[in-house]
């Protein structure tokens, strides 16, 4: 007669994984090893140090609920074991072969985990602010990578750090992380560029250190038609700049010039954006296929971010759909909300579709964004825009609004913004300037952003006219 039932199924790590079941039993899952038996439909939970031999594990199998048998063998993959400590998923055999209990052995972080040689967590400046389950999920599955032991790969392009993270397979990346200290010119550059003296980046009017802050700002301004994003809602942007948010993350394959050590002290903050699948770059093919509404999301989002750095090389190309659609997705915001227009520069200027008038969709897009609001928004997730940089985002987003009411193209809206040369000022340059020539020291900031505003009207109604 047989005492013991059939195996432990598969499902039983899940209760045994359930809130309060340990508890019952007055278990901790600290201790070394659990073993649970499942005897005469029963469930029966055991300790096992590591240090118990195999004869003072067997004699404790014959107290639990009166199972004896005279002779016991344990085996562990189809061979018994003799000798040694128990470490494994065991078997025990009757005299007669009869009574068979496979036992489920749960191991402790203690005794057969592995030691993390990496960390990563979310940066959370808001504690009132629940991050964004699509947020959450990226960093679960970047986590996820680093634990089955798949390492960052550093990118050989840019002028910064940036690193590839992998998921699970190791055959896919999940995300790419840029820490602050690896920005270029900043302290721990990869790329043995030489440090900032007087902290401004490689364009005129940012900041070294303040590219991750720029990068997750871009993604929370690029909110769907409907408005900003809310948890737990995360839909797509308008113009689609990936899932970003602000990690601290320790892995001894970033750039460590000065060695490295499992510590916190060797933790880098950085951005960490959603990895988005391609067939390449707009520099990798001709402009003449990318659609007009791709091409004009992606003018909203610079003209109004007066982004400094809009080139082929960070609009990504991928194909959507059985039908092969092409979309664009716009990547590398760390040189938006500069403090100054000197270098704004955008790439889709010089092609056709920006010269194509803007679609209702888009200008009732336009129409509704607010730069107050805005600026409110980014400092409640965290960051104070500095002034200057507020100062420049506020008359971006009024160039934006005014000149696509106007019925003013892409290009027309984007040539007043960016100069024709380096060394000639660009219109909207010209109009700051003649505002501060109105300036006293009596002149407060809303008063300034009125002037600009008058003279951007005249300005924008000559471009009407011509």
């Amino acid at each position: 007669m047989s005492f013991a039932s059939v195996a432990l199924c598969p499902a039983l790590e899940e209760v045994v994984n359930f809130p309060g079941f340990v508890g019952r039993f007055g278990l901790s899952l600290d201790d070394p090893i659990l073993i649970f038996l499942n005897i005469a439909e029963s469930l029966n939970p055991m300790r096992v140090m590591e240090s118990d031999s195999l004869a003072s594990v067997k004699l404790r199998f014959q107290s639990i609920k009166g199972f004896f048998v005279k002779k016991q063998k344990l085996f562990y993959d189809g061979r018994e074991l003799a000798r040694g400590y128990v470490h494994h998923e065991l078997t025990l055999d009757g005299e007669n072969g009869e009574n068979v209990i496979h036992l489920l052995i749960k191991n402790s972080s203690k005794v057969l985990a592995k030691p993390k040689d990496f960390s990563m967590e979310p940066v959370a400046v808001n504690r009132e602010i629940e991050l964004l389950a699509l947020l959450k999920d990226l960093i679960s599955s970047t986590i996820e990578g680093l634990e089955k032991g798949n390492a960052p790969i550093k990118s050989s392009d840019g002028s910064g750090g940036a690193y590839f993270m992998q998921d699970q397979s190791g055959h896919k990346y999940v995300s790419v992380f840029k820490p602050i200290d690896e920005e270029p010119m900043a302290v721990n550059n990869p790329h043995g560029q030489p440090l900032s003296l007087d902290g401004e980046g490689l364009k005129k009017g940012t900041q070294v250190g303040e590219g991750a802050f720029r990068e997750v700002a871009a993604y929370l301004l690029d909110y769907p038609i409907t408005g900003p994003r809310s948890s737990p809602h995360d839909q797509p942007g308008f113009a689609g700049v990936p899932p970003t948010t602000m990690v601290k993350c320790l892995h001894k394959d970033f750039n460590h010039p000065n060695g490295y050590s499992f510590s916190q002290e060797n933790a880098k903050i950085g951005s960490l954006q959603m990895f988005v699948s391609n067939v390449g770059t707009c520099e990798d093919m001709g402009y003449g296929v990318f659609p007009v509404d791709q091409v004009h999301k992606i003018s909203v989002l610079d003209i109004r971010l007066a982004n400094a750095d809009r080139h082929g090389g960070n609009i990504l190309v991928s194909r959507d759909g059985n039908d092969g659609q092409i979309v664009l997705t716009p990547i590398d915001h760390g040189y938006c909300f500069p403090n100054k227009f000197e270098d704004c520069t955008f790439e889709w200027l010089y092609w056709p579709q920006a010269k194509e008038p803007y679609s209702s969709e888009t200008l009732e897009y336009i129409k509704a964004l607010d730069a107050e609001e805005d600026i409110e928004l980014l400092r409640f997730h965290g960051w104070e825009i500095p002034p200057s940089c507020a100062r420049v985002f506020r008359i971006s987003t009024m160039l934006l609004k005014k000149g696509a009411a106007k019925g003013l193209t892409p290009f027309a809206i984007g040539s007043i913004m960016c100069r024709e040369t380096l060394e000639k000022e660009s219109v909207i340059e010209q109009i700051i300037y003649d505002a501060e020539a109105m300036w006293s020291p009596e002149t407060t900031e809303e008063e300034f952003i009125s002037t600009v505003s008058a003279i951007m009207d005249r300005c924008l109604d000559q471009c009407s006219l011509n």
